[in-house]
């Protein structure tokens, strides 16, 4: 039934034709301002239109702006809105507030003003006093961003910034209307009636099972998004569904196929009947935890990471070894930053000499109560064991075989992140396209309190000139301390139903825009 009904509706339910993208959990807040994780961000994507947006190439191209002058310093940047801007109230009716560059002004206000709590204050460090105006040293009209007139839109820098046009895409800087913003009384974004976008989608209705998005039909173009719940595990009752009967929520290729929704995010490559966007944002890491009292002693984690990355394991589909922690997806200033930084894995020398030294230093002579975690799967206990009989292999003499223990993904996500753990084998997956947080999280981690590290990785990231070779040296710090070992890149892909055209995927949230989407009749 429900494969029939995803025919339907990708054909037009009605007059609509349809989108359909299943979550764990419905958006909560459609302020831009505030957007981080997955659902605000794809929502806020196609409810908003900024100055620029992201293309399939990940490029920023005018979207707002009609055209645009930078200083020769590089550091004022004017642009040129375009004409006949507008607002759309929800369930699409014209709204009576007047689109104009002062907008704009005010939407990157409010990432600094210090009662928002944005996540995008760094991401616009850049611009003029912003540090000043966060603090509250100086007021927030300090702020280097500026209306001249309606369609005028000035922004200054304290130093050049030569990724802005591709951070004026985020949602960090849509436009706000703050008569609009003062009269919803603190509940911005978060009631329909609260929201006021510019993009080609408006609110249509939103409630606990989904957000309903849609926007005039114009040819093939999609013209509802339903971002909701993933419905499929429901009782037969409910539903016709196989996987309803059986009580199983289905996702990636089972819930495209069975009808659950239009694209979803999938471990396997590629399937029959679907297209397929593949991506690679994920590292597979062996993380230590360097509170642990025997894991403290950097000589035992360097053994442990030399003799795990020779492990012959057969990996599954989509594993490749890693040269790296950040994955190939990752950009810095517009390049691929894996192309550019090249691998990156410290050469410890002897694991059974690390091993032996680091013990001793210890005043032992063998492991004693090590245990790995790893996630539950067949194929990653395979990988974790394929780890432990390397180990076993080269190491065997100081007892180095543990004992593995699987555990549901969340609940291992939940004891690393407490540090209730002493090795495990972990995913680490970006949710924005930003070197600086897999890093940070991995140190975090794996409890490695280097604070002249972190105050050179929080330095060099505030003020968005870093290049790759910055972030290469913060990289290789981080992993000549082993308290964290890459071992596998994975490479996951975005099935979609055929015949969507025009679909702008970006694997980190992961967030999805369908502004220029559309799906053959």
């Amino acid at each position: 039934m429900l494969a029939g009904l995803a025919a339907l509706c990708l054909t037009g339910c009605g007059s609509q034709i349809e989108f359909t993208w299943a979550m764990e959990r419905v958006p909560n807040n459609l302020d831009p301002q505030l957007a981080w994780e997955s659902p605000e961000l794809i929502a806020v994507t196609n409810l908003y239109s900024g100055l620029f947006r992201l293309n399939d190439e990940g490029e920023p191209v005018s979207d707002c702006a009609e055209s645009y002058t930078v200083s020769g310093d590089g550091l004022t940047y004017t642009f040129t809105l375009k004409e006949g801007l507008a607002y759309t109230q929800n369930r699409g009716g014209e709204a009576e507030y007047e689109l104009t560059a002062a907008d704009f002004v005010f939407g990157l206000r409010r990432v600094f003003r210090p009662e928002t709590g944005s996540p995008y204050t760094s991401t616009y460090a850049a611009i003029k006093n912003s540090a000043e105006v966060l603090s509250g040293a100086m007021d927030e009209t300090a702020l280097g961003v500026s209306a001249p007139d309606a369609r005028t839109v000035v922004i200054q820098l304290d130093q050049p910034d030569p990724q802005l046009l591709y951070k004026l895409a985020l949602p960090g800087a849509m436009p706000c209307n703050e008569e609009f913003f003062e009269s919803t009384e603190g509940s911005y974004g978060l009631t329909r009636a609260a929201t006021m976008g510019n993009g080609s989608f408006y609110v249509y209705n939103w409630n606990d099972n989904g957000l309903f998005l849609r926007r005039p039909a114009n040819g093939d173009a999609v013209t509802a998004l339903r971002l909701v719940i993933n419905a499929t595990g429901e009782t037969a009752e409910s539903s016709g569904s196989s996987s309803a009967a059986s009580g199983v929520t289905l996702w990636g290729e089972a819930l495209v196929k069975e009808g659950g929704a239009t694209a979803a995010l999938s471990e396997t490559l590629s399937a029959d009947g679907l297209d397929s966007i593949p991506y690679t944002a994920t590292t597979w890491v062996l993380l230590f935890n360097c509170g642990d009292e025997t894991l403290a002693q950097p000589l035992i984690r360097e053994a442990l990471t030399v003799s795990a990355r020779s492990a012959a394991v057969e990996l599954p589909e989509g594993f490749a070894a890693a040269d790296g922690l950040i994955p190939p997806a990752v950009t810095v200033q517009g390049e691929n930053y894996r192309d550019a930084a090249g691998s990156i894995q410290p050469a410890f020398g002897s694991a059974a000499d690390l091993c032996r030294q680091g013990l001793e230093a210890l005043g032992l002579s063998r492991f004693e109560n090590v245990t790995l975690l790893a996630p539950e799967g067949s194929s990653y206990l395979q990988l974790a064991q394929g780890v432990n009989q390397q180990w076993q292999k080269e190491l065997g003499a100081f007892s180095a075989y543990f004992p593995v223990k699987q555990l549901p993904l969340d609940e291992l996500n939940a004891r690393v992140a407490s540090g209730d753990y002493q090795i495990a084998l972990v995913p680490l997956s970006l949710s924005s396209d930003s070197a600086a947080q897999l890093l940070l999280q991995a140190a975090q981690l794996a409890d490695w309190n280097d604070i002249g590290w972190q105050n050179q990785l929080e330095a060099l990231f505030a003020d968005g000139t870093h290049t790759a070779g910055d972030v290469a040296a913060l990289e290789r710090s981080l992993l000549e301390s082993a308290c964290a070992a890459p071992l596998w890149f994975q490479t996951k892909a975005l099935l979609v139903q055929p015949g969507v055209e025009g679909l702008v995927f970006r694997p980190f949230g992961p967030v999805l825009d369908l502004t220029n989407a559309t799906i053959a009749q």
